[in-house]
């Protein structure tokens, strides 16, 4: 059984505390977080020794299998620094941090200290994206000519001291929103050489509506992704996915049943079958996504890597540097106005 160290225990910190348990194969025995009342929730639901800090929790620790950070993105850093020294095995939440020269100190530390680092880019563990990689990757309806990525919610009002607010800790939706679909692009596509963004402000100070073209792909294709956490408060979160590719056109939406469709240019239309984990649904944590699917996945996954002693190879550290990046360019180009060269 892995011993785990969660640090932060808002909404990501209670999905992944689920997750761990859920594959029968780790256990939470220590969490950090500030808040006193979510200590003692902690201590109650896992029976595990909680701590006001991650350093305290390091200090008081050292045999953990595993630090789990979900703390707030402008926090990522410190972390990651403050555990590499002490244990062999990261998983870190979206974004990595607020800049690419952050992600690289977390990269070096990681491989200065022999760290198997993963980031949480949950997009890729995610049941019906993983069915569009899988087509996209087999071949059989030829190259990606283009793409549209859409992700919409209201606003998250309730986050401790409301830093999803403040730009210069959440990178506002750009960074914590918008960098699923701008991840998932990559993946499938590699980076742009050139994004054309537009944005709204509000709430808060950052950008928090943002519409992006990305073009100068490898393969010719262009893009279309739009971000949205400035929505009416009730809004029903929304993600949706359309690849058109040479042969074919692949929809995803999650609020249509079936949620992924294939519409071939020479055939029937069909609904593919979706791996589903054999867990129920997260009844405990509130938030937009209620099904541990894309959590549970990545989570088995990462344990599965440290089990075999593998490196994970779904998300690198350096694609989650990528995301940052691609990201950056895009809130740079809704702020100016302008076209932004990768």
């Amino acid at each position: 059984m892995l011993k785990v160290g969660l640090t932060g225990y808002g909404f990501m910190g209670h999905m992944h505390a689920q997750c761990y348990t859920a594959t029968g194969e780790a256990q939470i025995v220590a969490l950090a977080d500030v808040d006193p009342a979510k200590r003692k929730e902690a201590e109650e639901k896992y029976n595990c020794k909680t701590y006001a800090n991650i350093n305290d929790m390091l200090a008081a620790e050292p045999n953990l299998d595993i630090v789990d950070i979900c703390t707030p993105t402008y926090l990522h850093e410190e972390c990651v620094l403050a555990a590499a020294p002490k244990v062999k095995n990261i998983m870190c939440e979206k974004p990595m941090s607020l800049t690419v020269e952050s992600c690289n100190r977390m990269i070096d530390a990681a491989k200065k200290n022999g760290v198997r680092l993963m980031m949480g880019q949950v997009i890729r563990f995610w049941p019906e994206y993983m069915v569009v990689k899988d087509l996209v990757d087999s071949g059989k309806y030829g190259k990606i000519l283009w793409i549209s990525a859409q992700r919409r919610s209201s606003f998250p009002f309730q986050s401790w001291e409301n830093w999803y607010a403040d730009e210069k800790k959440s990178g506002g939706a750009v960074l914590d929103l918008h960098i699923h679909d701008q991840d998932f692009i990559a993946y499938l596509l590699g980076s742009p050489k050139m994004v054309d963004a537009r944005g709204e402000k509000g709430p808060g100070a950052g950008i928090n509506g943002v519409q992006a073209l990305g073009w100068g792909y490898a393969n010719g294709a262009k893009t279309y992704a739009e971000g949205a956490l400035n929505l009416a408060p009730g809004f029903p979160f929304n993600m949706a996915l359309l690849v058109a590719c040479e042969k074919a056109t692949l929809k995803l939406d999650i609020s249509s049943s079936p949620s992924l469709m294939v519409y071939p240019f020479e055939g029937e239309a069909f609904a593919p079958e979706l791996p589903k984990p054999s867990i129920g649904q997260s009844t405990e944590t509130s938030g937009n996504i209620s099904d541990l699917g894309g959590y549970f996945n990545e989570i088995k996954y990462f344990i599965d890597c440290i089990k075999a002693g593998k490196t994970p190879d779904i998300v690198k550290p350096e694609d989650a540097r990528e995301a940052v990046k691609i990201c950056l360019a895009v809130t740079e180009s809704a702020e100016t106005n302008k076209v932004v060269e990768l």
